[in-house]
């Protein structure tokens, strides 16, 4: 074999090797769910990608155990707050409040979806990115905590036929009409 094609046959196994190895850069997406036992995720977690300082964050978690669950806070590295809200109708408009903490009884299924139950982060520290994957430790009423890693995309919730629009002209993160904070 002479040297030319030694140093060709290199550079193929090498672009093989690079080929190979670049591949399961896609399968390097994280883990889903850390989710403690019982606990599944549905589908993959998602945070909206919108302008301003706030965002909100959708999962899908089912629970196949026999233990009550009850998540009770959250935190992220992206927002100096995460809050658990809902939108509800109050006086005939949909606002958002922040909920005490977020019930997923043995057997049940809890959605987070735009227009509904959702994790809100608020003071965003830098624009967020399409693509990028956010952890978030969920906090249980037990103490266990559990992560999850969202995804960053576009996009507005299909299920409940909502706009999935965060905040409401005069509306303030984490309070009622009234001016309080609502408990679940």
């Amino acid at each position: 074999m002479t040297r030319s094609t030694r140093f060709l046959g290199g550079l193929l196994v090498s672009g093989l090797l690079a080929g190979g190895l670049a591949a399961p850069a896609v399968a390097d997406e994280p883990r889903l769910c850390d989710c403690r036992e019982g606990l599944e995720m549905e589908s993959t977690p998602w945070v909206r990608l919108m302008p301003g300082d706030m965002t909100g964050g959708y999962f899908v978690l089912r629970n196949d155990g026999e233990q009550d669950y009850r998540i009770v806070a959250a935190q992220a590295p992206i927002s100096e707050v995460v809050e658990l809200h809902e939108h509800a109708h109050v006086d005939g408009v949909m606002r958002m409040r922040q909920v005490e903490g977020l019930d997923l009884p043995a057997g049940e299924t809890l959605v987070l979806e735009p227009g509904g139950l959702h994790l809100m982060f608020i003071g965003l520290h830098e624009p967020l990115t399409a693509g990028d994957w956010i952890p978030v430790i969920l906090e249980f009423d037990d103490g266990g905590t559990m992560e999850i890693h969202a995804r960053v995309q576009r996009g507005e919730g299909t299920r409940g036929g909502h706009s999935g629009g965060h905040m409401m002209e005069g509306d303030a993160p984490g309070m009622d009409s009234e001016g309080g904070h609502h408990g679940h």
